[in-house]
């Protein structure tokens, strides 16, 4: 690294420089690296395939697909509002829930998902196909025992496969009737119900209106 900015280049390419570190110290050097980069006033193009990495230590994301750019945008823009499917699925975790086009005009879209009519805002002008994708982060549902009486929310029924207590968070596996699985991280603490739910337990997971992202095949 002394090296290559003695010489005050414009440009640094890091080529996953940290990937042969072990988890305490690559966290450090990410920090170090960024204080590093400000410092300088350098543009550091850093290549990385860690998504938290990318997302931590970055200023502008490029998503690429063998050698095609996906998309660019901030570490916000690339997390909540991806460009497509693939952008979506590479940046963190997702759930896809498929859904049939009822109907649509300029401003809303009406779906069909496990027999519940749901009508989400467009997010953009797109006139959708017969089919779309609903895209909802794992952190962004909610599970409930019985359904939430709120109008700006949507629900769908599944049965608890499985919860992992990871300290901070809780991690609910939900299986749909049709057998993929919703995953739900929900925060922990000590009034949550999380831990009283049992595996086969019939539950409702829910999601406010605009968490989602829609997306097409």
């Amino acid at each position: 690294m002394a090296r290559a900015v003695v010489n005050k280049p414009s440009l640094l390419l890091l080529d996953e420089s940290l990937s042969a570190l072990d988890f305490k110290l690559r966290k450090q050097m990410q920090v170090e690296l960024k204080e590093l980069q400000r410092q300088l006033g350098i543009t550091f193009v850093f290549v990385t395939h860690d998504q938290e990495e990318a997302l931590s230590m970055s200023d502008r994301i490029v998503v690429m697909n063998s050698g095609k750019i996906e998309q660019v945008g901030t570490p916000k823009e690339i997390y909540e509002n991806p460009k497509n499917l693939f952008v979506a699925d590479f940046i963190g975790q997702i759930n896809k829930i498929k859904a049939d086009v009822l109907s649509q005009d300029d401003k809303s879209v009406k779906l069909l998902a496990y027999h519940q009519e749901i009508i989400l805002k467009k997010q953009k002008d797109t006139l959708y196909k017969d089919e779309v994708v609903l895209v909802i982060r794992p952190e962004d549902f909610r599970v409930e025992r019985k359904v939430q009486d709120v109008a700006t929310s949507y629900h769908l029924k599944g049965t608890l496969h499985q919860i992992i207590y990871k300290g901070v968070t809780i991690d609910l596996m939900i299986e749909m009737e049709d057998g993929n699985f919703l995953h739900v991280s929900e925060f922990y603490n000590e009034d949550s119900d999380a831990l009283t739910y049992k595996e086969g337990e019939e539950l409702f997971v829910y999601w406010l209106e605009g968490w989602e992202v829609i997306l097409e095949e």
